[in-house]
C-alpha cells in the first residue's frame, strides 16, 4: 500500500465530515418538504388515496439517502483509523474502494430497506402516512 501523509488524510477526513453533516441536513429537508406536499394535499386537494403513497415514496428516498451517507461514515472511520496509522491506509480512495466493494443490486436495496426503518427515518415518515391516511379516511 502507498503510505499518504497525515496531511492527505485530514483533508480526506475534513471533506467527507463536510459531506456527511451535508447528508444529514438534507435528510432533514426531505422529512420537512414530505410533511409540507402531504399536509397541502390532505387540506386541498381530494387524491385520497394517493398522499399516503406519495409519503412512503418519501420514506424511501429517505431511506436511500441514509444509505448514501452511511457510505460516506463507512469511509471516515477508515481514514480516521488511517489518521492513528498512516502506514497503514491509502487516502483518497472513496470511489475506488467502493466499486471494489459494492454490493449486488439485492444488497443495496437491503441496505436501503434498513436504513428507511431506522428510528430517525422510520417515525416522522410512518407519522405523515398516519395523518396522511386519516385525512383521507376522514375526507
Amino acid at each position: 500500500m502507498n503510505t499518504m501523509t497525515p496531511n492527505a488524510l485530514h483533508q480526506e477526513w475534513t471533506t467527507l465530515q463536510y459531506q456527511y453533516d451535508s447528508y444529514e441536513k438534507f435528510s432533514l429537508l426531505i422529512k420537512v418538504f414530505s410533511g409540507v406536499i402531504c399536509s397541502f394535499l390532505v387540506l386541498h386537494v381530494q387524491l385520497d388515496f394517493i398522499i399516503p403513497l406519495l409519503c412512503g415514496v418519501f420514506w424511501m428516498l429517505d431511506g436511500i439517502w441514509k444509505t448514501f451517507q452511511g457510505r460516506i461514515s463507512d469511509r471516515l472511520l477508515i481514514v480516521e483509523k488511517g489518521l492513528l496509522n498512516p502506514i497503514q491506509d491509502d487516502g483518497m480512495q472513496y470511489n475506488s474502494l467502493w466499486e471494489v466493494n459494492r454490493p449486488s443490486s439485492t444488497k443495496l436495496a437491503a441496505s436501503y430497506l434498513t436504513n428507511a426503518l431506522t428510528p430517525t427515518v422510520l417515525a416522522p415518515h410512518l407519522m405523515l402516512i398516519f395523518i396522511a391516511s386519516m385525512g383521507a379516511y376522514l375526507s
